[in-house]
């Protein structure tokens, strides 16, 4: 069996004028969902082994106070910044490709990719964990699709969504 996080970058700053959407940082809100999150996460035993996220700054400072448990192999990837949710599979599937052994991967990303591939992914699911994941994906949000699998094999609509978490029901 195999797992899948799909975490949505925490709430970040809108940019002043003339700086780059990449260099967005995490606002205030952002910081105390991602660490709400992270405790979050420690209580439910969910770790994942491999953690693919994008080189954006509010991406960054999401995995870095949503603060994982080590140890963990972290790998940038542009894709989950510039490209769309086809991308984001394919790097999970490569993810399972490189690393065989590996039954677990996050991904740290940004919208509207996060929800589309979620939904593309998830065919079955836990029935209280669909009303927060159908009504948008949120800030902050994370959602874990579990696969009979291994994480090379992916295909949409054959996983099944475990659980979702929204840092804001518990702020």
């Amino acid at each position: 069996m195999s797992q899948v996080y799909l975490l949505r970058h925490a709430k970040a700053v809108w940019p002043s004028p003339g700086q780059k959407d990449f260099d967005r940082v995490l606002d205030k809100d952002g910081i105390e969902a991602a660490e709400v999150l992270g405790k979050e996460l420690r209580r439910s035993g969910l770790k994942p082994e491999i953690v693919l996220c994008s080189p954006a700054i509010r991406a960054r400072q999401t995995l870095e106070y949503v603060d994982i448990e080590p140890p963990f192999i972290l790998e940038e990837s542009e894709k989950l910044y510039s490209a769309g949710p086809d991308a984001y599979l394919m790097a999970i599937r490569l993810t399972g490709l490189k690393h065989e052994a590996a039954n677990s991967v996050m991904l740290v990303g940004h919208n509207p990719m996060m929800e589309e591939l979620a939904t593309a992914l998830a065919g079955r699911g836990n029935p209280p964990s669909h009303p927060t994941f159908v009504a948008g994906f949120p800030t902050a949000g994370l959602a874990v699709i579990q696969f009979d699998v291994p994480l090379a094999e992916i295909r949409p609509g054959t996983g099944t969504l475990h659980a979702f978490f929204s840092p804001s029901e518990h702020l």
